[in-house]
């Protein structure tokens, strides 16, 4: 009897050893490819930036008609004397590179939010929320390579917008990615809702910029001018919003950017839309965008290992 007793504490001992080493193993794999996905997160936001600026560089380095007095250069009823290309941007050197870099760089993020997905979603515990935020991203890249496959070339409006808006879209969703791998401080409901409108003005202020500059709407140019008085303002409330909440980092870095965008929309307009003025507000504008969605995507709990369980071993019965 005292035999079956020691053998049997002596199974539950080692069946209770053998469980720990499982568990402890089992969480050290999901902190690995928890350090993973965050890397491979930062990953695709600097993708996406060079992504995103190799666009507008693309866009803005086509031949242009002069323009001495934006916003009335852009007006449909103005016959166009000149286009001229860019000295710099336009330079056919320069053009290639730059044209190999974005395709370089949209294929990297292609690669990496399918990577991003499967390390989220194909083992337990599955990352629920930063899998959702791969897929979306995951479906835009799709999207946009099939826009890209469809209209080689092409400068219709809602081609330009496509474009544009997915891969401002896409970078904002690559940060609120990196923002759920790491511990930030929740938005509250208001202040995402408020991001959201920013975020949504800011988008209708880069659009309503590209379709002015294709001289496509004839209105463009001026509401481009007239949402400015709006968008600038509602971001540094947002910015400044966000830094009483417990968001410092980026709600000041959202006022710096609002600031700045809008001293760009200054100089740019000053200098007679000169492109690589408005290349650097182009840049700005995404930088903004990239805060917004931040902050309206923000749920404040980072993606973290499960602790291991402590499996206890039953207590050995003492013998009669």
């Amino acid at each position: 009897m005292r035999q079956a007793l020691a053998a049997s504490d002596f199974d539950c001992c080692s069946a209770a050893r053998t469980l720990r080493i499982r568990l402890s193993r089992r969480a050290m794999d999901t902190g690995r490819r928890l350090r993973l996905m965050h890397r491979l997160a930062w990953v695709c936001v600097l993708l996406m930036l060079v992504v995103t600026s190799a666009s507008a560089w693309l866009r803005l380095a086509q031949p242009r008609p002069d323009c001495m007095d934006w916003p009335g250069c852009r007006s449909l009823a103005r016959p166009v004397l000149r286009m001229a290309t860019p000295a710099v941007l336009g330079d056919p050197a320069t053009m290639a590179l730059v044209r190999g870099t974005h395709r370089v760089a949209a294929s990297g993020v292609l690669l990496t939010v399918l990577a991003l997905a499967a390390l989220a979603l194909a083992w337990r515990p599955r990352q629920r929320a930063a899998g959702a935020l791969a897929i979306a991203l995951l479906s835009l890249a799709l999207a946009l390579s099939a826009l890209g496959i469809v209209t080689p070339g092409s400068r219709a409006g809602w081609v330009l917008l496509g474009n544009l808006l997915g891969g401002l879209l896409m970078l904002g969703l690559a940060w609120s990615l990196l923002g759920r791998m790491n511990a930030r401080t929740a938005s509250d409901g208001p202040l995402a809702r408020a991001a959201v409108a920013g975020a949504a003005l800011w988008a209708a202020q880069a659009a309503l910029g590209a379709l002015a500059g294709a001289r496509l709407v004839e209105a463009a140019p001026f509401a481009h001018l007239a949402l400015a008085l709006l968008a600038a303002p509602w971001a540094f409330v947002v910015g400044w919003w966000a830094c009483h909440r417990g968001r410092r980092v980026e709600g000041t870095a959202l006022i710096v950017t609002a600031a700045g965008q809008w001293l760009l929309g200054i100089t740019a307009s000053a200098w007679s839309a000169a492109p690589a003025a408005v290349l650097a507000h182009n840049l700005v504008a995404g930088l903004g965008l990239l805060l917004l969605l931040g902050l309206a995507f923000a749920s404040g709990r980072a993606a973290v290992a499960p602790a291991p369980t402590q499996a206890r071993a039953p207590l050995s019965s003492s013998p009669a």
